[in-house]
């Protein structure tokens, strides 16, 4: 499977799963749900081997801000939204 094609998967998976439409997911909406989702999908991207470079060209954001996410979402996993850990692990399973 190509990189676009499995952050497309990705995308839609933590689009399901969240009910946050991906078009939502790759806006610059800063509204909170909206950024979880949008991390956690950055940070799974990244997990399954995508480059910092791809994913940034493929999110249409610098690669400093994915390197942002990269670095923040374990806080974001803590500290935000209770149901994150259950929704990266559904994306995840469903991934397999």
């Amino acid at each position: 499977m190509c990189k676009k094609d499995l952050c497309e998967q990705i995308i839609a998976l933590v689009a399901d799963v969240t009910d946050i439409s991906a078009v939502e997911i790759m806006s610059s909406n800063k509204r909170p749900d909206v950024v979880d989702a949008r991390y956690l999908a950055i940070f799974i991207m990244l997990q399954k081997g995508v480059k910092i470079y791809r994913v940034a060209e493929f999110m249409t954001m610098t690669e400093r801000n994915v390197y942002h996410v990269q670095e923040r979402f374990d806080d974001r996993k803590d500290y935000g939204d209770p149901m994150l850990e259950n929704y990266y692990n559904s994306v995840l399973k469903a991934l397999k």
